[in-house]
């Protein structure tokens, strides 16, 4: 079952037709509809809505297909385990299986070992919500083998040699950044240092590490990266091996890549190449851009990938809406139609950089739980997209480190927005405060009240040694009915 994943070489691939790519997509629907009947979740959902999947023989039949929410996923008292629900279990239905014969099913000697190796999750990740909330994603041998060659593709995009040497700073977990890292330097050959990030190895002997082993790629989470380097240039540290950065995790501005580069050129690192990438480990990959302002690309033979407007009405390339996922070739736990959350959008054509001509998601992602509403005027709540603050606040070149509040001191009083700032050295405070509530009230018609911190009290307020992510902006009110 193994030996056929990847008959059509990526190269190959890459420069097919948008419609040859959706051609073989739809080949490979039929196939997965097939395989999600050995699913709980999607066999009682086709039993409920009597649904006929042979009906489904192309993309725009599967607009019909109903949509997987996390509400769906997410454990109850009455359903403590429902994302097992998720997982193909085809134990009791084998000679159902679409890709077997009975010549097999009679004759062949590795059919149990190619069964062990397609169904029998050995691997999880979690999702990095609240850990009550957490929500785990099976993986059998299988599926680790779609996660190696999507390594592959990322180094290949990347353009980052198999000789250069990895120092991996995503936090250690069972999660998928952390893991994806591990499989692409274990799987390519490449020497890999997995520290597990500040609250496994610190940061301290993390920089010394660098200093001695002279990584030339440096892979973490945008926060906690940026922290790393502060904290080299703050210690006078030399990292002129390095030349790659890859984050992964959170969003990042080209703001924000600049002041990181700004921070390396401190360290005597010049002419780096600083990319971002984009994954959610419901879809069990990661994706990557090939170019520091190219979108990132996905791989039509392991995924389908639509965008759906407000009334759940799929939209064409170019416009903006939430990010929809389907598995077309995973095993383990199996998501269909899976609502993201996130918003985004596919850029159209070929990519004017690699000139590949796959599908790529935009780079400005969001996701729709960012945009919230605070009532900071007694006439109407006013919409804030948080990502968006986020975003402006990391890119100011005057801001080392900063923290939001959202905060009422009694029930019924208006929201009010608290900031906490660690300017740079070479800023003066009144400038800092100006510029803030300037560009604050510009983009998004808010006012908040700037209280200048000390960078290391705000670097403990962010837990940034501690934790997966980092406490940025932080809700302080209410639960909201």
């Amino acid at each position: 079952m193994t030996t056929d994943l990847f008959a059509i070489p990526w190269r190959k691939l890459q420069h097919w037709s948008p419609s040859k790519q959706h051609a073989f997509q739809e080949k490979k629907l039929q196939t997965i509809l097939k395989i999600s009947t050995f699913a709980p979740y999607y066999n009682a959902l086709y039993k409920a809505h009597n649904i006929n999947i042979r009906h489904i023989r192309s993309l725009d039949d599967f607009t019909s297909f109903p949509f997987t929410t996390k509400a769906d996923l997410l454990p109850s008292h009455e359903h403590p385990e429902k994302a097992s629900a998720f997982v193909v279990n085809p134990t009791h239905h084998v000679r159902e299986l679409p890709t077997l014969t009975r010549f097999q099913l009679l004759f062949s000697s590795s059919l149990k070992l190619d069964m062990v190796s397609a169904f029998k999750p050995v691997h999880v990740h979690f999702t990095s919500g609240r850990s009550a909330m957490s929500i785990p994603v099976f993986y059998t041998q299988r599926d680790l083998l779609f996660l190696q060659e999507a390594a592959r593709r990322m180094m290949i995009y990347l353009q980052i040699p198999h000789t250069v040497r990895v120092i991996n700073v995503f936090p250690y977990a069972p999660h998928l950044a952390f893991w994806q890292t591990v499989y692409a330097t274990n799987y390519l050959g490449i020497f890999g240092l997995h520290t597990g990030g500040g609250p496994v190895m610190g940061t301290e002997r993390i920089v010394e590490n660098i200093e001695k082993m002279r990584p030339e790629c440096i892979v973490g989470m945008p926060s906690y990266v940026y922290h790393l380097l502060s904290h080299a240039v703050q210690h006078r540290k030399k990292l002129p091996s390095v030349k790659w950065i890859l984050l992964g995790g959170e969003a990042v501005t080209h703001g924000y890549i600049e002041k990181l580069k700004h921070l390396l050129m401190l360290c005597d690192a010049h002419a780096v190449r600083v990319y971002s990438s984009y994954a959610f480990t419901e879809g069990k990959v990661t994706w990557t851009q090939c170019h520091e302002e190219s979108g990132y690309h996905l791989y039509p033979d392991m995924e389908f990938v639509e965008i759906i407007n407000h009334q759940g009405k799929r939209v064409p390339d170019g416009q903006i809406g939430e990010i929809v996922y389907t598995a077309l070739d995973f095993r383990g736990t199996l998501f269909l139609r899976y609502k993201t959350g996130d918003i985004g959008r596919l850029q159209p054509g070929s990519c004017s950089y690699c000139g590949a001509r796959t599908p790529r998601l935009e780079p400005a992602i969001s996701r729709s739980t960012e945009i919230i509403s605070l009532d900071i005027t007694k006439i109407k709540g006013t919409l804030v997209d948080l990502h968006a603050v986020a975003a402006l606040l990391s890119s100011l070149s005057f801001i080392d480190e900063w923290q939001l509040f959202i905060q009422k001191k009694k029930k019924y009083d208006l929201d009010e927005l608290v900031l906490h700032v660690a300017p740079t050295h070479d800023v003066s405070q009144t400038f800092v405060k100006n510029d803030i509530l300037r560009e604050m009230h510009a983009h998004f018609h808010v006012t908040p009240t700037i209280r200048f911190k000390h960078k290391k009290e705000i670097v403990k307020q962010l837990e940034l040694e501690h934790r997966m992510k980092e406490k940025r902006i932080v809700d302080l009110r209410e639960k909201r009915q």
